[in-house]
């Protein structure tokens, strides 16, 4: 039974690490080159054009992701393979970040082990302003109040 239950918590830990993910991807754009010619839709690109992808802009786009596209609903990913095209971190095809995989499980045990043994809760003078440098960063600092749980 515990077994289960172990199961559906790491499920948990997974949705909400993607849906924080898609709300504040840990870049804030994608640089391509176009090698060759190409029509996308209306769009005519020239060989040897820039192509600049703002991932924010397409996390947050309410077509793809529903009216509540700026809301934290970890739910979005229950259904995994609903979003996997739309959904892009690290890069997509074949200059995607080869540790990509990686980063997320260790992204995923840190929280795990994090919220086993603390409870959190963010400051009441946090301002919620995140900017994008070269990487999605909140423009004033966190300050997040830990709390010891249980050993």
């Amino acid at each position: 039974m515990a077994k289960g239950r172990e199961i559906r918590e790491i499920s948990l830990v997974t949705m909400i690490v993607n849906e924080t993910l898609r709300l504040y991807p840990p870049t804030g754009m994608l640089a391509r080159q176009a090698t060759k010619k190409v029509k996308l839709g209306s769009l005519e690109i020239l060989a040897g054009a820039q192509i600049y992808l703002t991932l924010v802009t397409f996390h947050h786009d309410t077509e793809i992701w529903g009216n509540d596209a700026k809301e934290i609903i970890p739910s979005r990913f229950l259904e995994p393979q609903r979003h996997s095209a739309l959904f892009i971190l690290f890069g997509l095809g074949p200059q995607i970040y080869a540790g990509q995989i990686s980063v997320v499980v260790e992204t995923k045990l840190t929280l795990a082990l994090i919220i086993q043994l603390y409870s959190f809760t963010v400051s009441p003078t946090y301002v919620h302003a995140p900017m994008l440098f070269l990487t999605l960063m909140p423009q004033h600092n966190v300050q997040i109040f830990l709390r010891l749980c249980c050993i």
